[in-house]
């Protein structure tokens, strides 16, 4: 017969687990091109099951082993990009992100001093550019509204339930953001990230003129 004592114990190792599996951190990389300060973006690899060909900033799941969300930026910036630790330089963090899924990430902005040792991970990383962080400052995102719902699949027992209707139901939305620059799309959970970002700097910008 199972125990008191072994529901706690299975109960705090699911925990445990649940506290790794919902963190995640990204790194926002400036580098200076020509004179000018740039955002470095990704494109994700076609092969990959999850957003393939979507653009993003480096990142990943918070692991074990990794000693801080800080450190999980990194090390995705080199497992992804190539760029190794001693050419990143953490200028800061901006505030967790608590994306639509439940999933809660920690953006890091980051200079990388040289993209000399650039290796792209094939199997995640198809290719990279950068935009101008001047751009951004110029031209706001274009919004669009996301309906978020649910309908029951033709399994459901509705003989159970029978007050449940069958049709798609509402039940909430949320913005979603759009940077489109020459062939690029810059979107989504990306695009929302990087307006936080823009946002914070163009006080500076401000400040200037």
């Amino acid at each position: 017969m199972i125990t008191i004592t072994e529901i706690s114990q299975q109960l705090a190792k699911n925990n445990s687990k649940k506290t790794i599996a919902d963190k995640a951190s990204i790194l926002i990389p400036i580098i200076e091109i020509d004179g000018q300060l740039q955002l470095l973006f990704q494109i994700r690899a076609q092969t990959l099951k999850w957003q393939p060909g979507d653009i993003c900033f480096p990142g990943g799941r918070i692991e074990l082993m990794d000693r801080s969300p800080e450190q999980t930026a990194i090390r995705e910036t080199y497992e992804e990009l190539g760029i190794p630790e001693q050419d990143i330089t953490i200028l800061g963090q901006l505030p967790k992100f608590l994306a639509t899924l439940g999933l809660i990430i920690y953006p890091f902005v980051a200079q990388i001093s040289s993209l000399d040792k650039l290796k792209l991970n094939p199997n995640e990383v198809e290719k990279i550019f950068t935009v101008p962080i001047d751009w951004f400052i110029t031209n706001a995102p274009i919004q669009a509204t996301m309906d978020v719902g649910h309908k029951p699949a033709d399994n459901f027992p509705f003989n159970l339930v029978p007050k449940r209707t069958r049709e798609w139901q509402k039940r909430s939305e949320h913005k979603v953001l759009f940077y489109p620059y020459n062939e690029y799309v810059i979107w989504g959970l990306t695009a929302q990230i990087t307006l936080n970002f823009i946002k914070i700097i163009s006080n500076i910008a401000n400040s200037i003129n």
